[in-house]
């Protein structure tokens, strides 16, 4: 996905150098940004790691109180 992103970033920065576009020229920076720095939620991959229980296995124990 970095690459998609390096493309659609130089795209636009194509793009706003040819008709001087303000708004091509800021997405084509943030873009470029997380191409490069590898950051950002392209493709969903910005999602929160499961957390693994690991007491899933254990037994569970109960003692009956009369």
């Amino acid at each position: 996905m970095r690459w998609v992103a390096l493309a659609f970033g130089l795209f636009l920065g194509w793009n706003w150098l040819v008709n001087s576009a303000p708004v091509s020229g800021f997405l084509s920076a943030f873009f470029l940004f997380q191409a490069i720095t590898n950051t950002g939620c392209l493709c969903g991959s910005c999602a929160v790691p499961a957390v693994s229980d690991s007491r899933k296995d254990e037994e569970t124990h109960f003692t009956e109180i009369k």
